[in-house]
């Protein structure tokens, strides 16, 4: 039947784009199978488990549902899925706290952790303060009502000592594009830590959760519900990808 053949075609091209998979479900609706056959669909349902979609980010449960959308007919029986038009439905994942901290832990990202600069801890004009602190062991702990806690050791490079770093915050949404830090407190080696240094290592972060940063990349999201517990991060999304992100490469095309 078209219906199984287009779903096992689908799935197979989603897993290609994985880095790993514990389980993974594609249902593609595509109503009379003429539509198919023209590269149309009305609907595709994936629910994963495990999802791995880059090397060391586990997500415990990813689940699309979309809206109608448009496919190259031609690519999709090659195992390939690109999109002719826009694709828009609504994201769910489910992150849990240890699949957190093993991103954080994985060695390309804790490279560029450790290669962040505590800019405005000093004057930026002075090269030598901006380098003198490293950031290392981080790790992130989901608390009750929509908080979390982040703890690092800063490291000084200079004096060749070390200062334990941990910071909460509460996260909320506001205007469904960006998410914010509300409400944070630091402790510097178990005390409370002065203004500026609050300022220092969580001023620009709210500017660095925004969504409006994924538009160059041809996505477009907004936040429909974020809820934190102690089992895990919740978060729903309104997600749209343009079809560049789908184009198949130089090499794949000319084939």
């Amino acid at each position: 039947p078209v219906g199984i053949v287009v779903d096992q075609v689908a799935e197979d091209a989603i897993r290609s784009r994985l880095s790993g998979a514990e389980s993974l479900e594609v249902r593609v609706d595509n109503g009379p199978s003429y539509q198919i056959l023209q590269g149309k669909v009305e609907r595709v349902r994936i629910a994963g488990r495990g999802i791995v979609p880059i090397p060391g980010l586990r997500l415990a449960v990813a689940e699309l549902e979309t809206d109608p959308i448009d496919l190259a007919i031609k690519n999709l029986r090659k195992g390939e899925v690109v999109l002719d038009e826009a694709l828009q439905g609504a994201l769910h994942l489910v992150l849990t706290e240890g699949d957190v901290n093993t991103f954080l832990q994985s060695p390309a990202v804790a490279q560029r952790i450790s290669e962040l600069k505590i800019g405005s801890l000093t004057n930026p004009a002075q090269a030598r303060e901006r380098d003198r602190y490293k950031i290392n062991n981080p790790s992130i702990a989901f608390l009750d009502n929509n908080r979390l806690k982040i703890s690092l050791e800063l490291e000084d490079l200079v004096q060749a000592g070390a200062l334990q770093i941990d910071a909460e915050a509460g996260l909320s949404v506001d205007g469904g594009d960006r998410i914010a830090l509300v409400e944070p407190t630091l402790s510097v080696n178990g005390q409370p830590a002065p203004g500026r240094l609050l300022s220092a290592l969580l001023g620009d972060i709210n500017n660095r959760l925004s969504l409006q940063q994924l538009d160059s990349r041809g996505l477009s999201a907004r936040v429909i519900n974020l809820a934190i517990q102690p089992e895990g991060l919740d978060l729903a999304l309104w997600v749209r990808v343009d079809p560049s992100v789908t184009a198949p490469s130089v090499a794949t095309a000319s084939e």
